[in-house]
């Protein structure tokens, strides 16, 4: 049966006696008569009735977020004791992008589990507003994204930093006049710059060329507008990708220019058809952030203090 507590949460989501009777299968009689004794019992109104449609007063205000945050501790005991009867209470749910789950996780999660070799551990890929989501249901530990989360009972930290550059396929001709600021596989792993030191390139000089950017959802398309804006052109875009290793195959492949994390090339084969280029833009540095509740288990919090710690060393 349902709490009265519940009966206001509906009321306040629906802005509606009528409609939050009909979502709880019960009469609107029964539900204004459950509204009136919790109000008496309180001593206060929890809706202003005046107004249409209905809202909160400052007390139902209060009252609701409250109650959210006893619904929010009472579905973490039941998934913890849940846990416990089926014998998995050592376990963590990761949840990142593609790159993270297959390229970078992986072995810093290895040397993690050989500290805790009794733990479970899950990675789940997606974007990260489906992330968040899972991550405030319980669902996720911890979740690692280019994105800072804000959000009721939430942690943000953040993790590591890296830049966005540019890769052009080598037999494009614009790489003849860019020769001073190209560097080629090695050199960019080395960070061996051209002439000895660091040099960005002028980024106008890629107006004509055609792109490869990634749909809407991914933070780095924001950021690659941004870079060609500010460089007085609108992208010619050939193709748009949903995954950031298809655009940099694809420039391997000849395809056209495209925006990549700078990390990127430590992941994959040596190639000699592609070259990097550095960007002078504040959009072609991005923070990379931990994201868990507030209520986190031991386990996690070790994680990311683990986290931490590795991308202090590197």
């Amino acid at each position: 049966m349902l709490s009265y507590r519940e009966y206001i949460l509906a009321i306040s989501r629906c802005r509606s006696f009528s409609k939050a009777a009909e979502k709880l299968h019960i009469s609107q009689p029964w539900l204004s008569a459950a509204v009136k004794k919790t109000e008496q019992e309180l001593g206060l109104p929890l809706f202003d009735r005046s107004t249409t449609p209905i809202s909160l007063t400052e007390a139902g205000r209060y009252y609701v977020e409250q109650v959210e945050k006893i619904g929010h501790i009472e579905e973490e005991m039941e998934r913890r004791f849940a846990e416990m009867r089926a014998g998995s209470g050592r376990r963590l749910r990761i949840g990142s992008s593609m790159f993270f789950c297959t390229y970078v996780l992986p072995e810093l999660l290895t040397d993690f589990r050989g500290m805790h070799p009794d733990i479970q551990i899950t990675l789940a890929e997606g974007e990260a507003e489906n992330l968040a989501e899972k991550l405030q249901k319980g669902d996720l530990d911890l979740m690692i994204e280019v994105e800072e989360v804000k959000g009721r009972q939430l942690v943000t930290v953040p993790w590591a930093s890296e830049e966005v550059i540019v890769a052009v396929p080598k037999r494009d001709p614009i790489n003849r006049k860019l020769e001073e600021y190209a560097y080629d596989f090695d050199a960019f792993l080395k960070r061996d710059f051209p002439g000895g030191r660091r040099k960005t390139v002028p980024f106008s000089l890629f107006a004509d060329e055609e792109f490869l950017i990634l749909s809407e959802g991914h933070d780095i398309r924001g950021r690659s507008l941004a870079i060609c804006r500010r460089a007085g052109f609108e992208p010619r875009v050939k193709l748009q990708l949903t995954q950031m290793m298809t655009a940099y195959y694809l420039v391997c492949e000849g395809q056209g220019v495209a925006f990549l994390r700078s990390t990127i090339p430590e992941f994959v084969a040596p190639t000699d058809s592609v070259l990097f280029y550095e960007l002078d833009d504040p959009a072609a540095v991005r923070s990379i952030y931990l994201t868990y509740r507030e209520n986190a288990e031991p386990l996690t919090l070790d994680l990311v203090r683990y986290l931490q710690e590795s991308a202090a060393e590197d």
